[in-house]
């Protein structure tokens, strides 16, 4: 017997499972024949997917549909958002955030933590744990909960659940995670690198819904992306693909936390940014940020530079053009490389910043060859800040699937 056959048919059977939820998250309730119809596929075939998804309380009858016609009225079918819920976990630089995550991608319980100290391991990590604690318990669910998510800066190795050398979060390094939450929770625990999850909640709840092929772009504190191919994350071989923030763009450019130079992340990036404005000002360039300094860097983040280049300052306004452009750049060699059939971008520069989508639009559409940038769509996160703990939550639900063809 052939088993890459029967590999095959369980890996089509659970891309179906997948799409009659997304489906019913898109129109709310629909009939089998409905759902047979949109789908392509057998009537019969429908009818055994959607007992099966019953049998597992992940749908439910909604009632009968009413077309004022004649004879027997066929079910609705509609998602059960009150039965499985996971709880997703979005790890940043300098904070964990955590929130119970419905099947309809709802947040309904959220806890927001700070790190007193990124580079202590101890003090990271009990953080996290008692941020995952806090929302357990207030949410009152754990018996319904199937699982945690986690969502955390790279690289780190999705299969053994644990984080290699984040450059931007010391106390991480070597820590594995997966089995230090699992110890402290007794819920079966799945990580993954940031930018992979935003991705996989973007093809799930938000602007990815409609494609197969998409590539996420993180354009936060440091720049990451994260690969959809065939409606499935991407990890490249062994497991590090999307790492586009260290990609060289300037051979002599500044160094980047990983060592090399001229990289994305050390000339676009967040921290590259409070960098470029912290030299400036020290060159003599007048700016309204010149009080946050009072003498020294370390009272400037990314957010004020956000707010002074809304409020017009011209110093802010320019390096977060000057940023975007070196984005755009990027997106231009990913659009000639991979030729997805959507970039979405997110991250606080874009999510706050609208200016920066539109240069970086810009840019990677003068950059990029026309017969593949007029038939892709680059466009904003759906899902904004929120990307990273609802794309966390929904890796429980699509393991949860891929379970049930075991």
């Amino acid at each position: 017997m052939n088993n890459s056959v029967g590999k095959n048919n369980r890996y089509v059977r659970n891309m179906n499972r997948i799409g009659i939820i997304g489906l019913l998250r898109d129109y709310g309730s629909l009939t089998k024949a409905e759902i047979a119809a949109k789908m392509d596929l057998t009537f019969t075939a429908v009818n055994n997917l959607v007992e099966e998804l019953m049998k597992e309380r992940l749908i439910i009858e909604a009632g009968l549909y009413d077309d004022s016609s004649r004879g027997r009225k066929p079910k609705l079918i509609s998602l059960n958002p009150a039965d499985k819920y996971s709880v997703g976990v979005h790890i940043s630089a300098a904070s964990v955030r955590a929130a119970v995550i419905n099947l309809q991608g709802d947040m309904l319980f959220t806890k927001h933590c700070s790190f007193e100290d990124s580079a202590n391991r101890g003090s990271v990590v009990n953080i996290i744990i008692s941020t995952i604690q806090a929302v357990l318990d207030k949410s009152g669910l754990e018996s319904e909960i199937i699982g945690i998510g986690v969502g955390a800066p790279g690289p780190l190795d999705p299969f053994q659940g644990k984080i290699l050398s984040p450059p931007n979060l010391p106390g991480l390094q070597q820590v594995r995670l997966k089995e230090l939450i699992e110890e402290n929770t007794e819920l079966p625990t799945h990580v993954e690198k940031d930018a992979n999850v935003m991705a996989l909640g973007e093809l799930w709840y938000g602007n990815g819904r409609h494609f197969n092929n998409l590539v996420y772009v993180d354009a936060d504190i440091g720049i990451g992306s994260g690969l959809i191919i065939n409606q499935k994350i991407y990890q490249g071989f062994p497991f590090g693909a999307g790492e586009i923030g260290h990609c060289t763009i300037d051979i002599n450019g500044p160094r980047c936390t990983c060592g090399n130079d001229g990289c994305l992340e050390a000339m676009a990036s967040g921290i590259a940014i409070v960098r470029r404005v912290c030299e400036e000002i020290g060159r003599g360039t007048e700016s309204s940020l010149c009080s946050y300094l009072n003498g020294e860097n370390q009272n400037l983040d990314v957010a004020d530079v956000i707010h002074a280049g809304l409020a017009g300052d011209p110093l802010a306004a320019n390096i977060l053009h000057e940023s975007a452009c070196y984005v755009g750049i990027s997106l231009a060699n990913m659009i000639n490389l991979l030729t997805p059939e959507t970039i979405i971008l997110g991250g606080v520069l874009a999510n706050r910043y609208p200016d920066f989508y539109n240069h970086v639009n810009e840019t990677s559409f003068n950059r990029s060859s026309s017969s593949f940038h007029n038939q892709m769509v680059l466009q904003p996160s759906e899902l904004g800040e929120h990307a990273g703990i609802i794309g966390a939550g929904t890796i429980v639900f699509e393991k949860y699937l891929n379970e049930m063809s075991d």
